[in-house]
């Protein structure tokens, strides 16, 4: 399989944190998707978007839901990252939605207060971003335990990956962002620093 998507965007990272905890070979493409390189990813996925997923037989899935909708049905259920339902399976689908919610903000961000040139600043729009990334980062705080994996388990699984992923990201990409105090969140991302899927992708400023 070929993965597009480069490990600064979380939703490309999180496919290939998933890939690697299944056991799965998946061969990494990180394009850019703001620069030339934009004409090759749409070659794969007309929109331009990562992540896109080329199967092994040359079909290709995009968007993160269900990318890794395929990757669970098609794992042998000792590999599988999500609980097969009731209210386990509802609190893991909870996290990485707070989580997906917080990295979309996280990105808009970047569009808006990076990428934009500061002539074009909405400053009204940025404050409403950073409260939400801020929001976002305080919830996830909240639902992580004092001790141990999100899962309740004994080894890391989709919700960790998420949340874990949204946590450093607005570490790595906006340091001096205020999100307020964060120990559970920290703890968990130092514990997943622990794995190497996890500690190798961990994006570049």
């Amino acid at each position: 399989m070929i993965l597009y998507g480069r490990d600064m965007s979380p939703f490309a990272r999180r496919v290939a944190i998933w890939c690697d905890l299944q056991g799965r070979e998946v061969e990494r493409r990180q394009l850019l998707v703001a620069g030339p390189q934009w004409e090759e990813i749409k070659a794969v996925n007309p929109l331009g978007r990562v992540p896109a997923l080329v199967l092994d037989d040359g079909e290709v899935l995009v968007e993160t839901a269900a990318i890794i909708d395929h990757l669970e049905e098609t794992a042998p259920e000792e590999a599988r990252l999500l609980p097969a339902g009731g209210a386990e399976r509802r609190r893991t689908l909870q996290d990485i939605a707070y989580a997906t919610s917080t990295a979309e903000k996280i990105v808009a961000l970047v569009y808006d207060k990076v990428r934009r040139p500061e002539e074009f600043h909405y400053p009204a729009w940025i404050e409403r971003l950073e409260g939400q990334i801020r929001a976002g980062i305080q919830v996830l705080e909240g639902r992580v335990p004092e001790a141990g994996w999100l899962s309740r388990t004994d080894q890391p699984m989709g919700g960790d990956i998420a949340v874990a992923i949204a946590g450093e990201m607005v570490e790595v990409v906006f340091p001096d962002l205020d999100v307020g105090d964060t120990p559970m969140l920290d703890r968990l991302v130092a514990d997943m620093r622990g794995l190497p899927a996890f500690a190798e992708t961990r994006p570049k400023p």
